[in-house]
């Protein structure tokens, strides 16, 4: 359950208040970024103000148990994201999106209310005759509950544990399900 601070609960029953969004990324330097036009200090750490920051897709929540996504895209013009992707691991780094009432002095009211805490999944950069975009998939902890684990059953992958094994040797091209065990 959420709860939302009594000073960020009176801002939003008001007139007056903004709203920005802080994303953090917590590679081994942490990135932090916000869509609001001016960088926002929030728990010692700044969230730099970033044109380059295009969506972060919409939050569906639900009682059910299943894999939250949400996909943050970036202008893949500024290199520095594109090459953190490129040179970092950035498979499971957890990715915070909160949403913060400010004030008329840009400052946060009460706390910022976490709406999304997952981890980077994979990403795609698109580049176009107008538009260069990297899109990064975020999932919830329960991702890995969808995963299946297991050894592929191709030709490499058995080469890998028994070197000399023809035994999937024509595995790619067999047109029907192995069945595995009693039927």
């Amino acid at each position: 359950m959420r709860t939302i601070d009594a000073p960020t609960l009176a801002a939003l029953e008001s007139d007056s208040f903004n709203i920005a969004t802080l994303i953090q990324f917590d590679f081994d330097t942490p990135v932090r970024i916000t869509d609001w036009a001016r960088s926002i200090t929030y728990g010692g750490n700044t969230y730099a103000s970033s044109v380059h920051l295009i969506d972060y897709g919409s939050f569906n929540e639900s009682s059910e148990l299943r894999v939250n996504s949400v996909t943050v895209t970036l202008s893949a013009v500024e290199q520095t994201y594109v090459s953190l992707f490129l040179s970092t691991f950035y498979m499971d780094t957890r990715t915070r999106i909160w949403r913060a009432a400010l004030d008329s002095s840009d400052s946060i009211i009460g706390s910022p209310i976490l709406v999304y805490d997952g981890r980077i999944s994979g990403y795609t950069i698109s580049d176009t005759e107008t538009e260069s975009t990297i899109a990064i998939d975020v999932a919830s902890h329960w991702k890995d509950f969808e995963l299946m684990n297991g050894r592929k059953t191709n030709h490499n992958v058995q080469q890998l544990h028994f070197p000399g094994d023809k035994g999937f040797e024509f595995a790619a091209v067999t047109q029907q399900d192995i069945k595995w065990g009693l039927q």
